[in-house]
């Protein structure tokens, strides 16, 4: 390391220990404050747009579901009343369709957890994490998911949230929150906050939920 450079690092060493312990932790939450501001437009940003896309994909794939088997009732009435090569042939290509439909929501559905291994996934995942201390955990009932505003079109999802209340250094939550975006499970990320308690603990308060076809109440971990 250049002289030049190792001098400058001392010196900034040498103000950093001059510093009160009161501004010390002013400094340290700064840094945290900064740092999550990053995590927050790199990483959970995208995540919720992701998400956002993934529930517009739903909503158009559902009216068009809906359609499509409607019209495939009407080609069969009326394939009862006059068979035919061209209808079948028309049966054939609706069913090809919803396959296809259906295949696409196989695929943006795979990756989802069931609601009753949710609790015990992330309690897993705190396991590995064992300095954090859980302060509260709450689930709800699953909240069904509609395909129109009116919800009147049920899409036979349902929402089942979860709210964390965790406690420890903010390393150690970063970590928890990178093994949980690295599972293969999907969870989708509602809100997060982290407010330093006292240095350098602070607490974490997080809101997720899945998306699953049964409605039955998440269990606790």
């Amino acid at each position: 390391m250049p002289v030049s450079l190792q001098s400058q690092v001392a010196e900034v060493r040498d103000k950093v220990d001059a510093l009160s312990p009161r501004e010390r932790v002013i400094i340290a939450v700064t840094i945290v404050a900064v740092i999550f501001g990053i995590y927050n437009q790199f990483v959970l940003d995208p995540f919720l747009k992701h998400r956002k896309e993934l529930q517009q994909q739903l909503a158009a794939i559902g009216p068009e579901m809906e359609v499509m088997q409607k019209s495939m009732e009407s080609l069969i009435k009326r394939q009862a009343n006059d068979p035919n090569v061209s209808l079948r042939n028309a049966i054939e290509k609706k069913n090809k369709k919803v396959k296809e439909l259906e295949e696409i929501i196989k695929n943006e559905t795979k990756r989802l957890i069931d609601p009753q291994k949710m609790p015990k996934i992330l309690g897993y995942l705190l396991s590995r994490q064992s300095a954090l201390k859980i302060n509260s955990v709450k689930s709800a009932s699953g909240e069904p998911i509609y395909f129109d505003a009116e919800r009147k079109k049920p899409s036979g999802l349902f929402k089942h949230d979860l709210t964390m209340s965790l406690e420890g250094t903010y390393y150690q939550v970063q970590s928890y929150l990178k093994n949980i975006e690295e599972m293969a499970e999907q969870v989708y990320w509602d809100d997060m906050t982290f407010e330093s308690k006292k240095y350098p603990i602070g607490v974490l308060e997080l809101n997720v939920h899945t998306l699953s076809t049964s409605k039955e109440l998440i269990g606790v971990y």
